[in-house]
């Protein structure tokens, strides 16, 4: 039951969205910025997070948590040494670590937000990486997503990614895209802003986080990544598996098998 849900959502999130040019996304992410730094009446307290102390504002319509630097530092590390999600796995599982992620902040009493970024492979080549577990080789998505808080810095509120799989530290949205075209700077990326429920690129699986058996289903995927790393073969076996999985759904749309 559980690879068959796998599938559902890593096949149902590979199409990703036409991207805007470079200077249209610039134009439409200082809008946003805009409208989150207009609401300066949010206070944040450099105190231990907690439920209360941890203030919010809005995104469009979605609550986000709003973090001075150095909690978001902080809650960043925390998350990193979560030891049960496989950071190291970064061929896969970027929904499953988001999820894993926000539903860990969301206890903590703090909500965030998820960012898409995303490419449309016929205008540009693919977001790229280092890959962390083989040295000399990359790791490559058509689109890729981690959770993100606002952090007040110089009066201003700025999205800030936590994504350990890719960065050393939390980090301010546009360092993170940078990260992943280095081999491309002038590359087409859609970044996308969503509520922390969803789940997949295209928006069409939305979750509920205290669904205890989504969350069982999210745990046993990491674990099973977890097991993968550990491997030697691991990626390599990963990706058999998947090239296998595509065949088998190609016969089944041909009629055959």
């Amino acid at each position: 039951m559980i690879k068959v849900f796998f599938i559902f959502v890593l096949f149902s999130s590979l199409s990703a969205r036409a991207a805007d040019d470079l200077k249209s996304f610039a134009t439409s992410l200082d809008s946003t910025l805009r409208h989150l730094n207009a609401q300066q009446s949010v206070q944040c307290d450099s105190s231990k997070l907690t439920q209360i102390q941890s203030r919010t504002t809005k995104l469009e319509s979605d609550n986000v948590s709003v973090l001075t630097e150095k909690e978001a530092q902080k809650l960043f590390q925390e998350l990193k040494s979560n030891g049960d999600i496989p950071f190291e796995f970064s061929i896969a599982g970027c929904e499953e670590r988001a999820h894993e992620m926000s539903r860990l902040m969301l206890l903590k009493g703090i909500t965030p937000i998820k960012v898409f970024a995303s490419v449309d492979e016929n205008e540009s080549p693919r977001l790229r990486r280092p890959n962390p577990t083989k040295t000399g080789t990359t790791v490559e998505w058509k689109y890729h997503v981690a959770p993100a808080v606002l952090v007040k810095k110089d009066n201003k509120l700025i999205p800030y990614i936590l994504d350990p799989s890719l960065e050393k530290s939390a980090v301010p949205v546009s360092a993170w895209q940078a990260s992943m075209t280095k081999h491309n700077p002038k590359m087409k990326v859609q970044l996308r802003f969503t509520p922390a429920s969803q789940f997949d690129e295209r928006g069409r699986l939305r979750i509920n986080f205290k669904d205890d058996s989504f969350n069982k289903s999210i745990k046993d995927t990491l674990r099973e990544y977890k097991v993968r790393n550990k491997s030697a073969d691991g990626e390599d076996q990963y990706w058999f598996e998947l090239q296998r999985n595509e065949e088998r759904m190609m016969m089944f749309d041909e009629g055959g098998y």
